[in-house]
């Protein structure tokens, strides 16, 4: 962002502008997305968009940061509210949790990442949020007799294993997502990861 909201109004302004964005591609794709459109839709100007944006790509990132943050917290919130339960609970509630999340506004969701590709390529602050996963995972391990202690390593390729097959679904708008299976084989490739 080019400049960040000081005021309630400020706030206000940003919000719409990305969540106009949000809709625009929802409804027309990434191709529909220009500044004007998002103006348009958000009932600003387009001197308002450049105030705090200086192009299309911003609003997208900033749409996807967003998105990022919200998983974090719910799967944060997820892993905090079963911590004390045996670790298949664990493990069972905290892929629910990320699928539930991929399913909801799941057509926002894809385009996000579409044109987060297509347009500006990756965030590096996105491997944040799977660092912080990877960490959690890792220290859940070592409450479980059952369960291997996870190295960092190990944390890291079940984390990118369970992220990855849940973002592809999104990205191929694979129907697998709407399985119960789905969930059930997540869950069988963890535990037998973390007991191997």
């Amino acid at each position: 962002m080019r400049k960040k909201p000081r005021q309630a109004r400020s706030d206000a302004t940003v919000e719409a502008i990305v969540e106009a964005a949000a809709l625009i591609l929802e409804n027309d794709g990434e191709a529909g997305l220009t500044t004007a459109r998002i103006a348009e839709r958000a009932g600003v100007s387009i001197g308002s968009v450049y105030q705090y944006f200086p192009n299309k790509d911003a609003i997208v990132l900033t749409l996807f940061r967003q998105e990022r943050e919200a998983v974090a917290a719910t799967i944060t919130q997820t892993l905090a509210d079963f911590e004390a339960l045996p670790s298949d609970a664990v493990i069972e509630a905290t892929i629910a949790a990320f699928v539930a999340y991929a399913r909801a506004n799941r057509k926002r969701r894809r385009l996000i990442a579409l044109a987060l590709a297509l347009s500006i390529g990756l965030d590096d602050r996105g491997f944040e949020l799977h660092d912080q996963i990877s960490a959690l995972v890792a220290k859940f391990s070592q409450h479980d007799p059952s369960v291997r202690p996870l190295s960092p390593a190990a944390a890291f390729v079940i984390t990118r294993a369970i992220i990855g097959t849940i973002r592809l679904a999104i990205v191929e708008n694979a129907d697998v997502l709407d399985d119960p299976e789905f969930e059930a084989e997540l869950c069988r490739l963890v535990n037998g990861y973390i007991r191997a």
